[in-house]
Parts: structure tokens; C-alpha cells; sequence
């Protein structure tokens, strides 16, 4: 969006600047955790190698304060995905044909404690997907 958008609109168009912030933040990986204090903001490194868990970094401050973060290893079930999280599909089963499948998160739906997903290939339909049945992709591909 934020390539057409600047095609298009040009690159100091506010649609184009929030496309571009939007996707900035996507890039960084920006999750929410929860802890004792609340949900604090933290940035996801990684998965452990059982990717049953997290690896993040944070808490995150505006303006960032490295030397106040640490990197700790958080549950799966702890992490909030902000809009527009890219995440793959893992471990489904009334749904097997979207594991493997990359989509972004659109919203939260409190009452059944699913992410409503838009997937990449426009041919699936979005859906509600588990927190549990979802794995951030870290490998983007590179804007053309």
C-alpha cells in the first residue's frame, strides 16, 4: 500500500505517511506484553527453538532508553499483536490448508479471543485465528 500509495498520491501525502508509519511499525515488530504492571510495549526478536515462546526486548520508551530494556522470553499466550501484526497460520486444524499461510492481524474480538485475519492471497477469506495458532513473521519480503 504504501508503494501505490506513493506512486500515486506522492510521497508528502498523509495517506501516503500513514501508510508508510504503518508499515514502519509493522517492520519493528511491535507487540504488547502483558506484566505486573499492565501491558507494556516490547519489540519481538525472535521464537526459542521450540517456538512455544517469545524472545523480546523492552520495555520500550519514547524516547528509547536501551540501557532501561532487557531481553526476556515471554509466553505466547502474553503477547498482544497490534494491527497490522504480519503472522503466519501454525497448528490449525479445522483450518489445516491456511497453516503456513501469511496474512496480517485486523482486530481483536474479545468474545471469542481470536484475531480477525487479511491474508496475503486474496482468495482466502479472512478469518478468526487463535492468539495461540499464530506465529509473527519475521521475514518480509523486500518492498519493490
Amino acid at each position: 500500500l504504501a508503494i501505490i500509495s506513493r506512486r500515486v498520491l506522492g510521497p508528502e501525502h498523509g495517506t501516503t505517511r500513514h501508510a508508510e508509519i504503518v508499515l514502519d511499525l509493522c517492520r519493528k515488530r511491535r507487540v504488547g506484553v502483558t506484566t505486573h504492571y499492565g501491558i507494556k510495549e516490547y519489540q519481538a526478536l525472535r521464537f526459542d527453538d521450540e517456538e512455544e515462546r517469545l524472545i523480546v526486548n523492552g520495555p520500550i520508551s519514547d524516547p528509547r532508553k536501551p540501557d532501561e530494556e532487557e531481553i526476556m522470553t515471554v509466553a505466547i499466550n502474553d503477547i498482544i499483536l497490534i494491527q497490522g501484526s504480519p503472522v503466519m497460520c501454525h497448528g490449525l486444524r479445522n483450518a489445516a490448508h491456511l497453516n503456513g499461510k501469511v496474512g496480517d492481524t485486523r482486530s481483536f474480538d474479545n468474545k471469542t479471543g481470536r484475531y480477525s485475519l487479511r491474508f496475503e492471497d486474496k482468495s482466502l477469506k479472512s478469518v478468526l485465528v487463535k492468539p495461540e495458532n499464530l506465529r509473527i513473521a519475521f521475514d518480509l519480503p523486500d518492498e519493490n
